[in-house]
């Protein structure tokens, strides 16, 4: 197999790297494509983790709306009484004045 001057050998090994830088070509093509599936999952994680912080939120908030809600409410039936007993008290002097 070897001819004069190693020439076959010489481009076995040549057509050999070749062929190497070719497979490590393709390899980093496909780990590069890897990464980037890799990196969408990651977005996609971040994305998911962002939902449920809004969601835990959103769950505060109305939470403290109830308890607000809850405030007026009592704040309500505390004037509405005041005015009956205004109301009272001045209807009764009205009526004891005649």
């Amino acid at each position: 197999m070897l001819y004069s001057g190693g020439e076959k050998m010489a481009a076995t090994v040549e057509e050999r790297l070749a062929s190497l830088e070719a497979s490590y070509a393709s390899i980093s093509e496909r780990l590069g494509a890897i990464e980037a599936r890799m990196a969408g999952l990651e977005q996609e994680q971040r994305l998911t983790t962002e939902v449920g912080q809004l969601r835990s939120e959103m769950g505060q908030l109305r939470a403290e709306m109830g308890q607000l809600r809850q405030e007026m409410r009592t704040q309500f039936y505390f004037l509405m009484t005041f005015m009956a007993a205004t109301f009272g008290g001045l209807l009764s002097a009205i009526l004891t004045t005649r």
